[in-house]
């Protein structure tokens, strides 16, 4: 049944008696001694189901920053025991593994925002990881390790997170129990607050209930603004597919900072000064892919949503993290 749609009630027979009747002597006694109905239990809770890859897909391309070869291996990953429950949505176990090491795709592990979204620690990094974790969420995948082969980036494929997810369902998923947690310290039933980060005229808020992604950008002349509001239930087809973008007038000063050094035709959306250089997937690609950005980005929170409402204005990687920063505090402090 299509979203929205409302099943009415069927159409009774209309009574008009004049004199509702008393009910019998006997219906009274039948009443008297009728068994009690049994008082409805409520039913336990059920077990959470957690997804991960049914087996494992590499994928393997250029690094849009270093430009030179990445390789990674999504695997799959079966659950432990959560030490804490967020307060809302489902705890995920994601784990980026490289140069011999592993760590959590968890916001306490940002190391940059310049760009792009980078992981790691003082062992490892990897870069460039917020399309993956779009592509993630939008596969519904909660378990799943990610080894680095080769290089130091998340390939960047065609710029968008359309090629993560046909992977993701290329190989499969399954879902699996998750086992009982070892503590129950952050469920709560309170009513979260509104997460929200301002820099400027650049703002992100989140309320976590409905399902709608509100976006506003603003690029130069002839394009100028873009704003438009997108369903989550929607947000596989209309955001996933949206390219990466950037200005043709930028590309040699951000080469010179040893950015882009593997963009191309071939994996991102140019704009120069008479509005897109190659063709574009959607007339508002960028805006779309901004919120692609805001997405992979949010879901390093560490908890699985499904029910929010996104109003992203000017939206970048720095404020997305402290947006998710935010979020994270909420959903795994203590009530």
């Amino acid at each position: 049944m299509s979203q929205g749609a409302c099943i009415s009630r069927p159409t009774l027979p209309s009574c008009r008696s004049k004199k509702a009747r008393k009910p019998s002597k006997r219906l009274k006694a039948q009443k008297a001694f009728s068994t009690p109905k049994k008082r409805r239990r409520h039913p336990r809770p059920m077990t959470p189901t957690a997804r991960t890859l049914a087996e494992t897909v590499r994928l393997s391309g250029v690094g849009i920053h270093t430009g030179t070869p990445c390789e990674i291996a999504l695997h799959p990953l079966e659950p432990t025991a959560p030490t804490q429950l967020p307060k809302r949505g489902l705890p995920t176990q994601i784990r980026f593994h490289a140069n011999a090491h592993e760590f959590p795709a968890r916001w306490n592990y940002i190391v940059d925002t310049t760009r792009a979204t980078v992981l790691g620690d003082a062992a490892a990094r990897i870069s460039t990881v917020e399309h993956l974790m779009a592509a993630l969420w939008f596969t519904g995948i909660t378990h799943c390790l990610i080894e680095l082969l080769r290089g130091a980036e998340v390939p960047i494929l065609d710029g968008s997170a359309q090629p993560f997810v046909e992977a993701v369902c290329a190989a499969g998923t399954r879902d699996i129990p998750l086992p009982e947690p070892r503590a129950f310290p952050a469920q709560s039933s309170s009513e979260p607050p509104v997460f929200q980060v301002r820099d400027g005229e650049r703002f992100l808020a989140l309320q976590l209930s409905g399902s709608t992604l509100f976006g506003y950008i603003e690029l130069p002349p002839p394009l100028s603004v873009q704003a438009g509001a997108f369903s989550l239930a929607e947000s596989r087809a209309q955001i996933a597919p949206a390219r990466t973008f950037g200005f043709l007038h930028e590309v040699e000063a951000l080469r010179q900072r040893g950015l882009a050094l593997g963009g191309s035709l071939e994996n991102a959306l140019v704009i120069n000064e008479t509005g897109y250089y190659n063709p574009a997937r959607f007339a508002d690609e960028p805006l779309r892919h901004k919120l692609l950005d805001v997405l992979g980005d949010l879901y390093l929170c560490g908890a699985y949503l499904q029910a929010f409402t996104l109003v992203a204005v000017k939206p970048g990687h720095t404020l997305n993290a402290q947006l998710t920063c935010q979020l994270a505090q909420w959903l795994w402090t203590e009530a």
